[in-house]
C-alpha cells in the first residue's frame, strides 16, 4: 500500500493533472514529458497505462495512442536505452540536434498505432493492406506508416522471407480530435477487424 502510494505521489510530480489531450505543447510540457522518461519503470507503466487500448484480437496484438507529450516520453525513453543521458533530459545529441527538432514533424499530431501479428501459416510476402480509421465520420488522416516485420528466409534455398507481422501508425490533427470519445477501427480490405472507443479526455 506505501508503495503504491509512492509510486501514485511520483507520477504526479511529473506529470500535471490530465484535463483533455493537449493540442499544442509548451516548453513547460515538453520538460513534463522528459520528466516522465526519466523517473522508475513503475511510474513509467503508471504513466503509459492510458495510452494502451484495451482489446483482444488475433492478428491486432495491441494498439495504442501515441499523442505529442507521450512521444516525448517514448522517444527520451529510447535515447536513455542507448545511453544519450544528455538528449534524454533535453540536451543535445552528438550532430548537435535536440529531441524537439527530430520530432517537429509530428506537432500538432495524434498518432493510433497497431502492433499486427499473421497467422504463420499466411507467410505473407507482401503487406497486407490495414488502415487504420478514427471517427464517425472518419477524419482525415495525415500520414500513415506501415512497418513489415519480417522474418528472413533460413538460407537453405528452400525458403523466402516473409512477412509475420507488422507496424501500423496514422496520424491526425489533434485539434480535429479535441477532447472527445472516439471510435477507432482498424480495417482490411473493406473488412472492419477491430473496434474500440477512446475517451482522448483521458490521455494528454
Amino acid at each position: 500500500m506505501l508503495l503504491a502510494g509512492a509510486v501514485a505521489a511520483a507520477l504526479l510530480l511529473v506529470q500535471p493533472p490530465v484535463a483533455a489531450l493537449t493540442e499544442e505543447l509548451t516548453d513547460r510540457d515538453i520538460a513534463s514529458a522528459l520528466n516522465v522518461a526519466n523517473t522508475s519503470e513503475t511510474t513509467r507503466k503508471l504513466f503509459h497505462a492510458p495510452y494502451i487500448v484495451a482489446i483482444k484480437d488475433a492478428t491486432v496484438e495491441q494498439l495504442e495512442v501515441i499523442t505529442e507529450y507521450r512521444r516525448y516520453a517514448l522517444a527520451a525513453e529510447e535515447q536513455s536505452e542507448l545511453g544519450n543521458w544528455m538528449m534524454a533530459r533535453g540536451g543535445f545529441d552528438q550532430k548537435g540536434r535536440t529531441l524537439k527538432e527530430l520530432l517537429q514533424p509530428f506537432a500538432g499530431q495524434v498518432s493510433i498505432r497497431a502492433r499486427l501479428r499473421f497467422h504463420p501459416h499466411n507467410s505473407y510476402v507482401t503487406l497486407p493492406p490495414f488502415d487504420i480509421m478514427l471517427g464517425e465520420p472518419t477524419l482525415v488522416a495525415r500520414q500513415a506508416m506501415r512497418t513489415p516485420h519480417v522474418t528472413p528466409a533460413s538460407g537453405d534455398g528452400k525458403s523466402r522471407d516473409f512477412i509475420h507481422g507488422a507496424t501500423i501508425e496514422t496520424t491526425f490533427d489533434a485539434v480535429e480530435i479535441g477532447d472527445r470519445v472516439m471510435a477507432v477501427r482498424i480495417v482490411s480490405e473493406g473488412k472492419e477487424v477491430v473496434r474500440a472507443m477512446v475517451d482522448f479526455s483521458r490521455v494528454q
